[in-house]
């Protein structure tokens, strides 16, 4: 998906057609310059459209597929227009039913990192409450089944997790979490709350353990430089019979260690 060169290049083909018209090659850059732009607020004017349409606060049964793929549409025009360069090892460790991904957390760019990879395959992710409030985000996450955290209520973790369940026991998609709640700083890992593996362990599902390197560098290096991203899958896990927080720590230790080898 490369939404932004197809604007781009649209841009460029209509700045030349109005050059032709109006005789004076002079003005393509000013035009082509002036059709990017309008074409990029146009794209975002329809998710705005929408997001709108969808109910606050609904959740449903199975996500949308036109949703899935504007959603995954606007992950790819963020990341490309961020000069994003995705590289990624180990998708042939995927098992073939819906599974728990389990990742660290750097930045915002993570899971839209994730999802891009990891298309056609449906993954919602377990996400902080605040962007269920963010105008365009809010309908394009909640018609694509995202799980909203509430953070303040152990009840309102409680029905994330029943609900992640629900949509792994009847097979509708998998889930992504991170479990160390907040985004590490200075490539930092944060503990891993035990919490969220309850998920893997309750439905049998199996764990994907996985390490993203590099998302946090890329609002240094905008817009001059590109960022290369890294999104490995490390290893599946069966939970059955393990312990939450035994899990936890082992995947724990299974990221840090990745990255220590394999980090820059």
């Amino acid at each position: 998906m490369h939404p932004v060169l197809i604007i781009l290049v649209l841009s460029l083909i209509c700045a030349t057609v109005l050059c032709v018209i109006i005789g004076n090659f002079r003005l393509i850059l000013a035009l082509f310059a002036g059709a990017a732009v309008g074409l990029s607020l146009l794209f975002w004017i329809i998710l705005a459209i929408f997001s709108a349409v969808v109910p606050h606060g609904k959740i449903y049964r199975e996500p949308s597929g036109v949703y899935l793929w504007l959603l995954n549409l606007a992950y790819a025009f963020v990341c490309e227009g961020a000069g994003v360069k995705i590289r990624q090892s180990g998708l042939e460790k995927l098992p073939n039913e819906p599974f728990l991904l389990v990742s660290n957390h750097r930045s915002q760019l993570d899971n839209m990192v994730q999802c891009l990879v990891l298309r056609p395959r449906k993954i919602a992710f377990i996400a902080k409450a605040e962007l269920f409030k963010i105008p365009i985000v809010r309908g394009m996450i909640t018609r694509s089944c995202y799980i909203s955290l509430g953070r303040k209520s152990s009840k309102g973790d409680r029905s994330a997790i029943e609900t992640a369940e629900d949509y792994i026991n009847r097979k509708v998609m998998s889930i992504g979490v991170y479990p160390e709640g907040h985004r590490g700083k200075d490539r930092k890992m944060l503990k891993f709350h035990a919490g969220s593996l309850k998920i893997a362990i309750d439905t049998g599902c199996p764990v994907v353990v996985s390490a993203i390197m590099g998302t946090e560098k890329v609002h240094k290096r905008f817009p001059f430089r590109r960022t290369e991203v890294r999104f490995d899958i490390i290893e599946t896990l069966d939970p059955k019979g393990r312990k939450s927080i035994e899990l936890s720590e082992e995947i724990q230790e299974k990221i840090r260690k990745h990255i220590e080898e394999n980090e820059q």
